[in-house]
């Protein structure tokens, strides 16, 4: 039988990651849904680890319709310049967060992929992704996180959540019944220590750590690039 695939705009059409362009219009009555509830609390979360203490230039990595991207701008410090870009390869999903960016200068949003970022080396402070990894199969795990840290500049800040190695019961039935509901082997991957081992196959290796963990099957990864060093 072959597998049912949703329609993709012209941009998503380019990656073999999933890419939710047909839930746009009911994503942000969804997300909250599929995170129990917990959304905005994670949201929070990640928001505090980033540490936005200064101006920064901040880059949200598979931004949906950009929940996650508004929050870090307005918790940005309002005295100086503040830049934060959403991604996303789903077209569908952009378009609604441009509807929904209000009057934000500096607040940008663009279709396109992870693994080719369209940005010059180290042109963010800090980066964040929230359960955008289990929808890339590993080989493009792996791109991606390489595209993160060519991006991040030395001494940046990175913050993933995303679906992680179970650690107890109810995250195992939270875990495989994510997998079973949408059949992605993507999912099965990261419940299988793949995004971990991705972080260990890019140039993140021995750069990262998991500092929390959520609903017995989310983890927080938190990344720093080290500071450039002369020879």
């Amino acid at each position: 039988m072959v597998k049912y695939r949703p329609p993709r705009s012209r941009v998503a059409q380019r990656t073999a990651g999933i890419t939710l362009d047909h839930a746009a219009p009911l994503y942000d009555w969804l997300a909250p849904l599929m995170t129990l509830g917990a959304e905005r609390r994670l949201h929070r979360q990640v928001v505090a680890r980033l540490t936005l203490t200064r101006p920064s230039a901040v880059l949200d990595v598979g931004c949906g319709t950009g929940a996650l991207t508004r929050q870090i701008y307005d918790a940005l410090p309002v005295a100086g310049p503040r830049r934060v870009c959403g991604i996303d390869a789903a077209e569908a999903m952009i378009a609604v967060a441009h509807q929904k960016a209000g009057a934000r200068p500096g607040l940008e949003f663009a279709a396109t992929l992870a693994e080719e970022l369209p940005y010059p080396d180290a042109a963010f402070e800090r980066v964040a992704s929230t359960f955008f990894f289990h929808h890339l199969p590993f080989d493009l795990k792996v791109k991606s996180l390489a595209e993160i840290w060519r991006v991040l500049c030395p001494g940046g800040q990175a913050v993933i959540l995303d679906v992680d190695t179970p650690y107890s019961l109810f995250g195992k039935i939270c875990a495989w019944s994510g997998y079973w509901l949408f059949h992605q082997a993507e999912i099965a991957e990261n419940i299988h220590g793949k995004l971990r081992a991705a972080l260990d196959a890019s140039p993140w290796r021995g750069q990262w750590q998991i500092v929390a963990r959520h609903s017995g099957y989310l983890s927080f990864f938190s990344m720093t690039k080290p500071q450039e060093t002369s020879l």
